[in-house]
């Protein structure tokens, strides 16, 4: 029996065995790309060919129909093991289509027929013409929940000015998603989505990102000066601007939990490694194998632990996030619940993010001098493996006090 993370429905299935395929394709150029820091535009043309991009597109606009965010999960960290940088910027696109679609279903069940059928004809265009979407949603110096990039009303709509940065995919993308500010008052704001298409003036994808590890993710700035956009392309309006956990927690869970589990897929990559180096790798005059050696059996039984650890976890908390998407289907939660489960996506995102590190530090040891150079897989996974604490939505420290605070019944704004 192997115990690793598996699918809960049969299209999580075929999305899953999609994303195995690839992975073995991928990992064959992902070293050129981390070397060379380019986009692997050939890596999405396949995942473009094979349906996998329109994995949570429903069927009716010719994707495969992944709802269960679980599912998603599962099949972004299999992509990983061949190349992270390609899942997280797959990752990008995909739990984008997974958000948009829900919000299509939650504006038909509550009446909202013209924005429903907005969002239906983008979906349409997305899946027939092969639109890659790129959502940035991270600005320098503020946090998610207090976007500085502002949309200020004009006539028939709104002119759009900021800058993002982490911008994923944004190599291959035709249709920018970025999280602004609408101003409601003196020094007042509601949160909303802009929908941008790569050819509105003003918009500049910048060729900046130069980074120690997810190297080929194309995580670029993208600048928008003075950008004009119709009134219907500002979208999710809603009165969150600078609160936790309230209206934002279906695009949280949706769009940094298939993310957490890329580095799941990191590790168990390393794990493999390792276990194939010391299984067949011989050292020393009697060319005992290492594999033999009892300091190396502890430090493969660490990696087991923490293996199983990090994907137990994953697997809790990505079944219990699939059940709330299910239960707030049509309706915002109550800020309340979402706090709770929101601490939860923290602690796992703590653990995996740190066991991951871990378990390709120890995969290195047991690998030898070997693993420091540049050319060597576990250098690149370790690279790769370290991005996992800088990402959104809270650096390690603020995620002690978010999860500190809620489990204290606390007020869970950060202290910034």
């Amino acid at each position: 029996m192997t115990f690793e993370l598996f699918p809960t429905t049969e299209a999580g299935r075929q999305f899953v065995a999609l994303a195995e395929q690839h992975a073995t394709d991928f990992a064959t150029r992902a070293e050129k790309h981390d070397r060379e820091g380019s986009f692997p535009f050939e890596n999405f043309e396949a995942l473009d060919k094979s349906g996998f991009m329109a994995a949570a597109l429903p069927a009716e606009f010719g994707g495969m129909g992944v709802e269960s965010i679980y599912d998603i999960m599962v099949g972004i960290s299999r992509l990983a093991r061949g190349d992270a940088s390609t899942a997280i910027a797959a990752n990008m696109h995909i739990t984008g289509g997974s958000a948009i679609v829900r919000h299509m279903r939650r504006c038909e069940t509550n009446g909202d027929d013209k924005t429903a059928a907005l969002i239906r004809a983008l979906l349409q265009q997305v899946a027939k013409n092969k639109l890659v979407m790129c959502f940035p949603t991270t600005e320098a110096g503020t946090d998610l929940n207090s976007p500085m990039m502002e949309a200020v009303p004009t006539d028939g709509g709104y002119i759009l000015n900021g800058r993002k940065i982490f911008g994923t995919i944004s190599p291959a993308a035709h249709l920018f998603f970025p999280i602004v500010r609408v101003p409601s008052g003196p020094e007042q704001f509601l949160t909303a989505t802009a929908l941008v298409a790569r050819d509105v003036p003003g918009v500049e994808v910048k060729d900046n990102w130069d980074s120690l590890g997810m190297r080929a993710s194309g995580s670029n700035d993208v600048i928008f000066t003075n950008c004009f956009i119709p009134e219907e392309r500002l979208f999710a309006k809603r009165e969150s601007y600078g609160k936790i956990g309230k209206g934002n927690t279906d695009f949280a869970l949706i769009g940094y939990l298939p993310l957490i589990a890329a580095f799941v897929g990191i590790a168990e990559t390393a794990r493999d490694f390792a276990v194939n180096v010391v299984q067949t790798q011989r050292k020393g005059r009697n060319l005992k194998r290492l594999c033999d050696r009892v300091p190396i059996q502890h430090f493969i039984a660490e990696i087991e632990i923490e293996l199983a650890a990090s994907r137990a976890i994953t697997e809790r908390v990505g079944c219990a996030a699939a059940a709330f998407l299910r239960k707030y289907a049509t309706e915002d939660a109550p800020t309340d619940e979402a706090n709770l489960l929101n601490k939860e996506v923290q602690c796992m995102k703590y653990v995996v993010n740190r066991k991951a590190i871990d378990i390709v530090d120890k995969a290195m040891i047991v690998c030898g001098g070997a693993a420091y150079m540049s050319k060597h897989p576990l250098a690149r996974l370790y690279r790769d493996v370290r991005a996992g604490p800088f990402m959104q939505p809270f650096a390690p420290y603020e995620a002690f006090e978010y999860i500190g605070k809620i489990a204290l019944g606390l007020d869970p704004q950060i202290d910034r």
